[in-house]
């Protein structure tokens, strides 16, 4: 078995390439001290005196890559997408929303995904203005099925007809046309801030069925997260909010495309008791080889802040041993993001947060989830967050977060190659 000294990713950028670091604090064979991260300038996708969300990730199966994020201006908001350009050029955006159906909120990015036929496929919600209704909206899903991105008319994924909330969404896609909806609503909670909601389009967004109940004791504001497994199964993952109001992770199962779920199942009892909702839901990804991928934060019991990522072999029934990824003692770790290739390769996301500074940091496992590479800084600016991260099937690599620096609110993007992976 060979021994992981070195993590080696090769970030592009078109001004001058600098060679930063060597990981490893122990000894290694001379190629693998050849081992140089090189970090070149990342690309400012979008500036704007505007208010930002934050970016969405995605990569066509072709290689191009797309972001998706909100703007807003007063009341008015806008969805946007736009195709990453390789030649630093200015981006060319599409707006995704028509008027009328702007965004009700920018707390998170926009739903986002591209089907296997190179769909665009944006979720949002959308305010619904009556009289003691707070808080309350509609979920919307639109499709682009062109090269130049012009989206048809959104749909309503929230089949209730409540003046009630419908957000924190989270789009995936299956291998047959299949898009997921995960979101939490605010019908069907038992006790709870929220319950945990699926809609299924399977024609590749044109139509969405009948709303599905996955559980209702959701944390009314961690993003819940879906994706599909190489078998074939749907996996949705979210922040439970148990009795005493210990707020954990858990996973659950669907083997019918969707129409019903397994009850859920706890990735970890870390028994962190949290009487409000902390917004930091979690990360879930299979490998090709059917290996489940768990990423979250917590404060345990001792109310101390940690980024966590944990591994399935048997669907879920027993997971790993948690691996810490923040260990400095001078930054509290926060928005953990995670991304997983098919041979197992996992780059992981955060900020690193001081009493005056907020900084985007990444590590990368190359033996599946067991260990990760020293710790890098990717931002250079004194306040960068809700990092986030995409993998193609080809190693690229892309990390994208959002700096603020006034007057200006900026999408920073940055892409690379991942090194080849080191068998377990």
């Amino acid at each position: 078995m060979l021994r992981v000294c070195d993590v080696v990713v090769a970030l592009r950028g078109a001004a001058a390439l600098l060679p930063l670091v060597v990981f490893g604090g122990v000894a290694c064979a001379e190629s693998e001290l050849q081992a140089v991260t090189i970090l070149g300038a990342p690309l400012n996708l979008v500036q704007a005196t505007t208010v930002i969300s934050p970016p969405a990730l995605r990569f066509h199966q072709d290689g191009r890559l797309y972001a998706a994020w909100i703007e807003k201006s007063g009341m008015q908001g806008e969805v946007k997408t736009a195709l990453v350009p390789d030649d630093r050029s200015a981006a060319a955006q599409v707006q995704v929303n028509p008027s009328g159906v702007g965004p009700e909120a920018i707390h998170q990015s926009p739903g986002f995904a591209i089907g296997a036929d190179g769909e665009q496929l944006v979720t949002w919600s959308t305010a619904v203005k009556k009289p003691g209704a707070l808080f309350a909206s509609d979920l919307q899903l639109a499709r682009s099925t062109d090269k130049r991105a012009k989206f048809q008319a959104p749909v309503q994924v929230n089949d209730d007809g409540l003046a009630i909330s419908h957000t924190f969404e989270n789009v995936s896609t299956g291998k047959n046309g299949e898009v997921y909806v995960a979101w939490l609503d605010g019908r069907n909670k038992d006790r709870s801030g929220a319950g945990v909601m699926l809609a299924c389009s399977r024609d590749h967004g044109i139509t969405v069925e009948k709303n599905v109940v996955i559980d209702g004791m959701a944390c009314p504001c961690c993003r819940p997260m879906v994706t599909e497994a190489p078998d074939g199964s749907l996996w949705v993952a979210w922040r439970k909010t148990f009795e005493g109001n210990v707020r954990d992770i858990v996973i659950a199962r669907s083997t019918d495309q969707g129409r019903t779920f397994s009850p859920p199942t706890v990735v970890s009892r870390d028994g962190w008791v949290f009487d409000a909702c902390p917004h930091r839901g979690p990360s879930i990804a299979f490998d090709g080889r059917g290996r489940l991928y768990i990423g979250w934060y917590t404060e345990g019991k001792d109310e101390q802040p940690r980024l966590f990522i944990a591994t399935s072999d048997d669907q879920g029934a027993t997971f790993s041993a948690p691996v810490a990824l923040h260990h400095a003692t001078t930054s509290l770790p926060d928005n953990l993001h995670m991304a997983v290739h098919p041979d197992g390769r996992v780059v992981a996301v955060w900020e690193e947060v001081t009493g005056v500074r907020k900084r985007v940091v990444m590590r990368v496992s190359t033996d599946r989830g067991q260990t990760f590479g020293a710790m890098q800084t990717l931002s250079s600016g004194s306040k960068a967050e809700h990092p986030t991260v995409a993998i193609h099937n080809s190693g690229k690599v892309a990390i994208g977060w959002t700096e603020h620096a006034f007057p200006h609110n900026r999408i920073m993007v940055q892409q690379g190659q991942l090194s080849r992976a080191v068998e377990p």
